[in-house]
Parts: C-alpha cells; structure tokens; sequence
C-alpha cells in the first residue's frame, strides 16, 4: 500500500523532463535523498554526485568489473564460500576471479596479498552462506590492503540485523578506496530493481558511461517513488517493520531447529534471511 501511493504520487508530480532520456546516474530526487539517508543510516560519506542508480547489486557489480577490466586490471577477489550467482558476472566481463578464505570473523584480509587481486567483493555486514559478520580489525585491514594495492573494495551492504547495532559501512572509512552498494531488493521486492553505488569521485564518469550503454538510465516514476519514501520516513518504517517480523521468524526457526535436529550447528542468526546448518562430522 505504501508504494502504491509512493508510485502514485510520483506520477502526479514527475516533470516532463523526468520521462526523457536524463542523467546516467539516476533522478537527483533519489540521489539527494540516498546520500541523506545512507550517512545517517550506513555511515556511508556521498554526496549525491557520486551515487549512481543502478537495477540491483547485480548490475552495479557489472558496471564496476566492466570499467575495472576498461582499465586494464585483471583480478577480483570474492570470498569463499560465496554467492555462485555473482561469479558469472565477474567473469563475464574478462575479468579473473579469485577465492579469499572466510571464517567466523569475515574475509581474510592477510590472504589478499597472495592473491595479487586489484579488487575484492565483500560483504562485511552479513556474508553470505556463513552469516559471518566482519570483524573491526580486518575492516581497517581490508583498507589498509586497498591503499597498498590501489585496489578497489567493492561491498555489498546488508539491511537486516537483529541481535545488534547494525554496523556502519566500510564506505566511511576511506569513500576513495571502497565502492558501497546497496538495494532495495530485501526490503522492498526484488521486482523493484533499484539499487545505487555510491563510488569513489575517480570512478563516476566511467560507470556512468557503462550504464548507458547497456539500459540508457533506470525507470524514472520507480526512482521518484523511491525517494518519496525515503524522503518521508516510510522507507525506514517500513525497514523497521520487517526488522522486527524478520526476527520473529528468526527466532521461531531457531527454536524448531535446536528442538528437531539439535545436532546440527547454527550459524548466521544475527542477521540475514537465512540461516547455515553445519553437518556433523561425516
């Protein structure tokens, strides 16, 4: 219902100018409104001129492999185990991909340097399948390793936390070194398609250009509803709601597990719409 009146509100007001071809890096209403709503919410240190609106992760991720490849690197770093779907995209771009071993405090930021990688995917908040949540020190050591290398550190930011603080974003430790992607997909509809990268100042151009190669900007009355609902607090509202069901639902599985199977470890409760069970020993 919310979006619906978002979407109908933004149909109401949207100038003529917001239906022709426009900025590649999306409405300035969203923008303005993201780079708001990402320092208060993530941590994250953007001006609007340098978020671009991209149609989810998977395509942010696209555009930035496509413009490192542009560039001459070669190598990307994904943590291991991680999401067979992004593999792919990294790959097809030209670019070689690499594991970084994970354990219970994240990425292995001491690995990176063995792997001669010039960028690396990361999703400190919440990584996926373990639920791991990347510890301080190897925050500032994934940093570190970024200026050292003149690497770039790509990370997948996460909503959804329950049992505390959620964490601010590694964007706020260094904005030139670390590309910062976020999307609606979990806390809207994944059929939304709206995502945004807030970038270093040095990659905007080339990104930009990349999006409009392949799309020619993102659906503009998506993007005004979008930043009607940051801009009003319903966005977090909402956010805040599905916080608490998320966890309740959490909680209720949790609970179900350990009765039915309680021989099976958990992992990843803290956050996330998923959870890993871990066999026993053969």
């Amino acid at each position: 219902r919310v979006w619906v009146r978002a979407v109908d509100r933004a149909l109401g007001s949207a100038p003529d100018a917001a239906l022709d071809y426009s900025d590649h890096r999306g409405r300035i209403e969203l923008r303005v409104a993201l780079s708001a709503y990402l320092a208060r919410a993530r941590g994250v240190r953007v001006d609007p001129g340098r978020i671009v609106v991209t149609q989810g992760f998977t395509q942010a991720l696209d555009l930035l492999c496509r413009v490192l490849a542009g560039r001459g690197r070669t190598t990307v770093a994904m943590e291991t185990p991680s999401h067979p779907g992004l593999w792919a995209t990294v790959r097809r771009s030209g670019l070689r991909l690499t594991g970084c071993p994970v354990n219970s405090d994240g990425l292995r930021p001491d690995e990176l340097a063995a792997l001669n990688a010039d960028a690396v995917i990361v999703a400190p908040a919440h990584q996926f399948p373990t639920g791991a949540v990347l510890a301080p020190a190897r925050r500032s050591a994934l940093v570190d390793w970024a200026t050292r290398r003149d690497a770039l550190v790509i990370e997948d930011d996460y909503e959804f936390r329950y049992d505390r603080t959620p964490i601010g974003a590694i964007q706020g430790l260094d904005p030139g070194r670390v590309a910062h992607v976020g999307t609606a997909s979990k806390t809207l509809a994944p059929g939304v398609r709206l995502g945004w990268a807030s970038l270093p100042d040095h990659l905007v151009d080339e990104v930009c250009q990349q999006k409009s190669a392949v799309d020619s900007g993102s659906p503009a009355i998506d993007q005004l509803a979008f930043a009607d609902l940051l801009s009003t607090g319903a966005y977090e509202r909402s956010v805040v709601r599905a916080r608490h069901a998320y966890r309740r639902r959490r909680d209720a599985l949790v609970r179900a597990l350990r009765s039915q199977l309680p021989r099976l470890g958990i992992r990843g409760t803290a956050a996330g719409m998923q959870l890993l069970l871990m066999l026993p020993k053969g």
